[in-house]
Order: C-alpha cells, then sequence, then structure tokens
C-alpha cells in the first residue's frame, strides 16, 4: 500500500514542477498585438482605395509583417512631418511611405535598411509657349506696349493732320477723305519706318521743320521697337526653357512641404508655392499658376505614365540621389528583423518583382 501512495505523491510533484514551462508555453502562444503602423499616401508607395492601402511601401512592409508574425494597424497622417513625428515619439511603430533617409532625419529616427534608391526631378509643363506669345508677354509686362500704344496715337494724329494740310495747300490732293487718309497714313508710315519717303512735304520753312522733326520721330520710333523686342527676346533667351534643376532659378516651382524636394528648393532660395499633394501640384503646373515640380523622381515618372491625358513631362538628370527606407523609432527592436526580411525579400526575387510592376525595368 505505501507503493501507490509514494507514486501518487511523486505524480503530483512532477506536474507541479511541470506547471511553470506549462504556463509559458501558454504565454508564448498567446498572439501579439498587431503592429502600429503609420503610413503617408504618397504615390505609388502608398496607395489608398475603397479596398484600403496598397503600394510598393504598402506590399513589401505587409511580406515583412508576415515574417513577423504580427498584423498591422495602419494609422493615417496628413503628411511626411506628422509621419516622421509619430515615429519618433513611439506613437507608431514604423513609419511606411516612400521615405528619403537623411542626415536631418536620422537625428530623431531610425531607419531600416534602404530597399530601393532614387532622387529629385524636375517636372514641368510639356507644351511650351510660342515665341511670339512670349514676346507679347514679355512686352506687356514691361510696359513697352503701352508705348507702342502711345506712338500708334501720335501716327494717326499725324495722318489726320497730314490730310487736312494737304486739303488745304495741295490742290492736286484726293478730293475724297477715304484716299487722302489712305495716302497721308502711307507716307507716315513711310517716314517712320524708313525715314524718307516720295511724298514732297509741305510748303514753306515750318513744312521742312516739321518734316525734320516727323523724320527724327520715325527714327527713335523704329529704334525703341528694335530695342525692346530685342531685349525680350534676350531676357526669354536668359531664362529659357526649364531643362533641369540647373534652370529653376526665376521660376516658381512646386513643392510638398516636409519632402527632400522642399528642402531642395528651401536651399536654393527658388521661389515655390506648396501644395498638399502631387495632383494639386500638377493641377497648378497644367494651369500655368507654377513653372516647376520638385519631387523625388519614381513619384513623378509614375504619375506622368499613369496619367497620359496630362501635358506633362520630366526633365533633367536625377539629382540629390537618395535611398528609400521604412522610418522606425530610435533604438527600434523591430529594426533587426525587419532587415533580416528585407534580405530575404532581396535574395528570392520578391523585391526586384515589386519594382518592376510598379516603375518597370530598372536600369
Amino acid at each position: 500500500m505505501k507503493i501507490p501512495l509514494i507514486a501518487s505523491r511523486l505524480a503530483a510533484l512532477l506536474f507541479l514542477a511541470a506547471a511553470p514551462s506549462v504556463a509559458i508555453a501558454q504565454s508564448s502562444a498567446t498572439p501579439q498585438p498587431p503592429l502600429k503602423v503609420g503610413v503617408y499616401v504618397h504615390e505609388p508607395f502608398v496607395l489608398q482605395s475603397a479596398e484600403g492601402y496598397q503600394g510598393f511601401s504598402i506590399d513589401l512592409w505587409k511580406e515583412i509583417a508576415g515574417d513577423l508574425g504580427r498584423g498591422s494597424e495602419f494609422i493615417p497622417y496628413h503628411d511626411l512631418p506628422d509621419l516622421l513625428e509619430a515615429v519618433s515619439t513611439g506613437k507608431a511603430d514604423a513609419g511606411v511611405s516612400g521615405i528619403f533617409v537623411t542626415e536631418e532625419r536620422l537625428k530623431f529616427v531610425d531607419f531600416s535598411q534602404p530597399f530601393l534608391h532614387g532622387g529629385l526631378q524636375v517636372m514641368v509643363h510639356e507644351k511650351r509657349g510660342s515665341s511670339l506669345l512670349k514676346i507679347w508677354n514679355g512686352l506687356r509686362e514691361s510696359g513697352h506696349l503701352k508705348v507702342f500704344g502711345l506712338g500708334i496715337a501720335l501716327i494717326l494724329c499725324a495722318t489726320i493732320v497730314v490730310t487736312v494740310a494737304e486739303r488745304r495747300w495741295n490742290a492736286e490732293f484726293h478730293t475724297d477723305w477715304a484716299n487722302g487718309l489712305a495716302e497721308s497714313f502711307y507716307h507716315v508710315m513711310s517716314i517712320v519706318m524708313t525715314g524718307k519717303s516720295s511724298h514732297k512735304g509741305l510748303p514753306g520753312p515750318w513744312g521742312r521743320v516739321l518734316a525734320a522733326i516727323w523724320i527724327a520721330f520715325g527714327v527713335g520710333v523704329v529704334a525703341y521697337i528694335t530695342s525692346s523686342v530685342t531685349s525680350i527676346m534676350t531676357v526669354n533667351s536668359l531664362e529659357g526653357i526649364i531643362k533641369g534643376p540647373r534652370d529653376l532659378p526665376g521660376h516658381r516651382v512646386g513643392i510638398i512641404p516636409g519632402t527632400v524636394g522642399a528642402q531642395y528648393c528651401s536651399d536654393h532660395h527658388f521661389d515655390t508655392a506648396s501644395f498638399n499633394s502631387l495632383p494639386e501640384a500638377v493641377t497648378a503646373l497644367v494651369g500655368r499658376q507654377i513653372d516647376a515640380i520638385v519631387l523625388d523622381a519614381m513619384t513623378l515618372q509614375w504619375y506622368d505614365n499613369s496619367h497620359p491625358e496630362l501635358p506633362i513631362t520630366e526633365v533633367g538628370p536625377i539629382f540629390e540621389k537618395k535611398s528609400y527606407a521604412f522610418a522606425l523609432p530610435i533604438a527600434s527592436p523591430l529594426r533587426q528583423a525587419i532587415n533580416k526580411s528585407l534580405l530575404k525579400q532581396n535574395e528570392s526575387g520578391f523585391l526586384e518583382t515589386l519594382r518592376k510592376h510598379y516603375f518597370g525595368e530598372i536600369q
């Protein structure tokens, strides 16, 4: 009878000894809460539709979250600075968008390993204004058109004066006003443009004086017209057509606050106009309210390819080259696991497939 009693007590002791490990196993099997993922809509990295969030960065993040065994609770933010602030303060476990790694941002957030390389580019209106239109606008803006209007008024007045004088002192002059005004206008314009005319002029010394004054006036008019048009053409030539970042000074440039493009324009003291999104900036560009947009090249190229109906294009080289990555809180415990997953996605070919899907062949 003693042996069964001892055996039962021994079993009880073994059960109690194993209880902590069972509790630990049950605890480790408890599902972890989803990661709080801050997102900022930035096509094509983050797209929003009725089905939820999509895009290059979203698709890549979902694969990483799967490797981590964690769900994702996407939290939208109004702009990129708000998203980075949420990451830096721990309100978000990660920031997902088209985020460039910069030295300034590394002061308050950490980053995963880069998963894509790019830089800035310039978008412009594809349909350029005609040269005649540019000259006309230049003459109008500089005030030359007002002077031209005054000159035309003086020419018309001179035509009337010559006609009246000829009808009074020249018996051979046309008796009807239509032919008289036409001939006088021809003589006046001939003197203005060439400095000479077949017209015999008014009789007497005052007639010669007036003729000399009028010739001098004509020479001055021709010189003024030539110099003003030449100056406007020179200005247009100096301003030129925007072919890249070097041509941006003197033009109004559209930016999105908080982006590397906005910082670049600020550092170079460009005349800028701020917009909440790229579609808003493109609308202003098409409407000629701005002359160019500076933003990351892949976003501009993707938007251009997605909207072939719009008269927009990218010009010049890619500059201020930088890398894209996920933003993380400083010393984030997730960083190593995320980097490991990124390496896996790269080695498996998934990352390259994703690149080609959204951006085409990578050069």
